[in-house]
């Protein structure tokens, strides 16, 4: 993508799905900006959320807010990151306690960390190139 006065091409992270990102986003940095900095706080949010859901036990409610999470991860291109949510999506069916889901848990708790890490390099990025080029 560039900016259309000046011809400066942004391509993004290659860890992300690029080719879904500018299918998504098209010209419109601002926007993808806008999007990536809503989906960093809605990760920080679902942290929380299934932090709290996994320490009271409450497994159908973990499961929901993974499940609400996914499509966050979508909109910043972290395809791989969603399918490891969708696994433990479906393996919380099998759950019967925390114990049984610690492992796991734990895991999605590393990638959504990383999510927000990835998420906000890409708001650096978006918000340098969309400052410098207007």
């Amino acid at each position: 993508m560039y900016n259309e006065d000046q011809k400066i091409v942004f391509r993004f992270s290659p860890e992300l799905d690029n080719a879904f990102l500018e299918e998504l986003y098209g010209d419109d940095l601002q926007q993808a900006e806008m999007v990536f900095e809503s989906s960093v706080q809605q990760l920080r949010n679902g942290q929380q959320l299934t932090d709290a859901r996994f320490h009271d036990g409450d497994i159908p409610g973990l499961k929901k807010e993974i499940h609400k999470m996914k499509p966050v991860l979508g909109y910043m291109g972290m395809n791989k990151i969603m399918e490891e949510f969708e696994a433990f999506e479906q393996a919380c069916i099998q759950f019967k306690s925390s114990a049984e889901a610690e492992d796991g848990f734990y895991h999605i708790k590393s990638l959504t960390l990383e999510a927000i890490k990835r998420g906000e390099k890409e708001i650096n990025r978006l918000k340098q190139h969309n400052t410098q080029y207007l």
